[in-house]
């Protein structure tokens, strides 16, 4: 049954009292919400992320503000209603706000505009964390709701107003003006202004992330030319896929990698003490053994970066700032190890105890040449034992590992890739499984629960990857481990500013690299020559890995042997010269100029590599043909 209109209309203001006011000053009050509206969400957003709204300067505030302002005009067009847009800006600013306050508070840094794409990642892993509200997250929803509260009081009409081109026309040309200022000029730059990859301290929400927008675009580097990289080729031939290894060296028959998740040494940073090493095992070994620390250029997740560096030698120090290369760089045939591997007779196999649904796994590695992949629904595991808390133990992944090399024909040469997941973020569930043997000590003992749980994770990494060794040390075939963390974990964030000092935006170059810092370790059953202390980024441990295994290497890999004289360190944070110097990647200047030319060379080889992949030099990424 239909309720006459008039009846409707006497429910609605029975339910919805509002001001005895004149329908003038209605309208004059419903265009000062309008206008306050964007500027209060602004506030809200920066508080949400434990930023000072006024902290920053004049044309900062006013680049963050203009998207809280265009927002609100895009709603007013689409519901043609002052009241209702300035409800769905409002709500929209504050939702987008909690949502960079979470992936600050499991991940450590702010969201980027991959993100968008790599959703199906994060819901993977959403029921895994804390999302009990804060004070300043209840604070900023009491707010919102008592602000969009008092706009409901307002006796203005509810139904969508004539369209008017005098507000139109002026308003988008406003909105292009500025839009083609931002994205095609170099106003913002010229400025000083650039994106912050951990935090929006420097920035705010709204100009960080769309700063990250406006430098996704990638320009060819200074000097680039297909010939240039052409001449390089020239010099760094690739060996042949048929070769055989000289000098006595035994090339492995198995050559096994684990990128362990979230495998990190905290000792290196300043003031840490725990009762018993996180890592007895690990540090244990020297026979046939190579040890050091790779810089990684992620901290506190995005993981997939990490194996991208590994597993190409390209570094991600010169994508645009937040990008994942999974889900934006990788094409049929991938040059990288897998392919590499697979020219030299190896199996090559790709293990991860996770969904495959993260980071665009299945199709990257059918893109990089790899024969098998297996994820968790292929792993056999015992739901009660094998778990830790709600991944699966290093103890469980390593037996399937074994399982699939017990699988293969004997001799058949395999190369194994497998990611880790026990010891994924965060770090403030339920201890199943796993006994609380490590913990800080010292002025820090009791204050941090999250790096506690943290420790004991490493703890039974290292007893699982000690059992991994165990097996391996009695095998007959020629077998070499590489072992390597991907980023060091997002435990409580107070924590990193007590060991090191400052917030990280603010740290001297050489002392902010701490936090990139994983462990890296080449084991084989049979005689390699050992060394400790070895210092390399991620982008070089595969080059080195080949040429330890005596494996024949690319052209390109031969190129990042010879560049890791001249630049031990590239990453995202900044750079490490031969010289020792340290530098941040805003100050490459203070390179040495042998360093400075090596540098602008490699960005010209990831340029033709990454996005001139049509005009690549023929057999320099990729093993020669025979």
């Amino acid at each position: 049954m239909k309720f006459p209109l008039a009846l409707r209309e006497r429910t609605r203001r029975l339910h919805y009292p509002k001001l005895p006011i004149s329908p003038g000053l209605a309208a004059w009050l419903s265009r000062g919400f309008f206008l306050a509206g964007p500027l209060i969400s602004y506030v809200l957003v920066e508080l949400l992320n434990n930023n000072d709204p006024w902290g920053f300067s004049n044309l900062q505030l006013a680049l963050n503000l203009v998207w809280y302002y265009m927002g609100a005009i895009f709603f007013y067009f689409v519901w043609g209603n002052r009241d209702r847009a300035t409800r769905w800006a409002m709500f929209l600013a504050w939702v987008i706000g909690i949502i960079n306050s979470y992936a600050f508070r499991f991940r450590g840094r702010t969201i980027f505009p991959s993100d968008i794409v790599t959703i199906r990642t994060a819901l993977n892993v959403a029921g895994n964390y804390n999302y009990l509200p804060d004070l300043t997250q209840l604070f900023t929803l009491l707010v919102m709701v008592l602000f969009l509260a008092a706009l409901a009081l307002l006796p203005t009409p509810k139904e969508r107003q004539p369209f008017s081109w005098k507000l139109f026309i002026p308003s988008q040309a406003a909105c292009f003006a500025f839009l083609w200022m931002f994205f095609c000029t170099n106003t913002v730059s010229d400025a000083g202004i650039s994106p912050s990859m951990w935090t929006t301290r420097g920035n705010g929400l709204a100009l960080n992330f769309s700063l990250c927008v406006r430098y996704s675009w990638v320009q060819p580097p200074s000097g680039y030319s297909t010939v240039s990289v052409d001449a390089l080729a020239e010099e760094y031939p690739s060996d042949d896929a048929a070769v055989e290894t000289s000098g006595g060296i035994t090339r492995p028959v198995n050559l096994i990698v684990i990128m362990n998740e979230s495998f990190s040494d905290l000792s290196v940073l300043p003031g840490v003490e725990t009762n018993q090493d996180a890592m007895p095992f690990l540090r244990s070994l020297e026979e046939n053994t190579i040890k050091g620390y790779a810089y990684s250029s992620v901290f506190g997740g995005t993981t997939a970066n990490s194996e991208y560096e590994f597993l190409t030698g390209n570094t991600t120090a010169f994508l645009p700032a937040g990008t994942v290369p999974y889900h934006m760089y990788i094409s049929s045939n991938e040059p990288g190890l897998a392919r590499q591997m697979g020219d030299l007779g190896y199996y090559t196999v790709a293990m991860h105890p996770y969904y495959s649904s993260g980071w665009n796994r299945v199709a990257v590695y059918n893109d990089m040449g790899f024969d098998e992949k297996h994820f968790l629904e292929d792993f056999t595991y015992d739901e009660d034992e094998d778990i830790i808390r709600e991944y699966l133990s290093d103890q469980a992944n390593y037996e399937n590992v074994i399982a699939r090399y017990e699988a293969k024909e004997e001799g058949q040469p395999l190369f194994l890739f497998n990611v880790t997941m026990q010891n994924h973020s965060g770090y403030t569930g339920e201890w199943t499984n796993l006994p609380r043997e490590v913990w800080l000590t010292g002025d820090m003992e009791g204050k941090y629960d999250t790096v506690d749980q943290y420790l004991s994770l490493i703890y039974q990494s290292d007893q699982a990857f000690e059992y991994l060794i165990d097996y391996f040390s009695q095998v007959e075939e020629p077998t070499m481990i590489c072992l390597f963390g991907d980023h060091q974990p997002q435990v409580d964030g107070d924590f990193y500013t007590e060991t090191l000092g400052e917030e990280v935006d603010f740290l001297a170059p050489d002392v902010a690299q701490k936090k990139q810092m994983v462990p890296f370790l080449i084991w084989a059953n049979y005689d390699i020559p050992e060394r400790e202390r070895v210092s390399l980024s991620l982008n070089y441990l595969s080059a080195y890995l080949t040429e330890v295994a005596g494996l024949p290497q690319t052209g390109y890999q031969q190129y990042l042997k010879d560049l890791w004289q001249e630049l031990p360190i590239v990453n995202t944070v900044g750079y490490v010269d031969g010289e020792g110097n340290w530098v941040h990647t805003s100050d490459e200047e203070n390179l040495s100029p042998t360093a400075q030319t090596a540098l602008d060379e490699y960005k010209r080889v990831l340029y033709n590599n990454i996005f001139d992949k049509g005009r690549r030099p023929s057999d320099f990424f990729t093993l020669a043909s025979p």
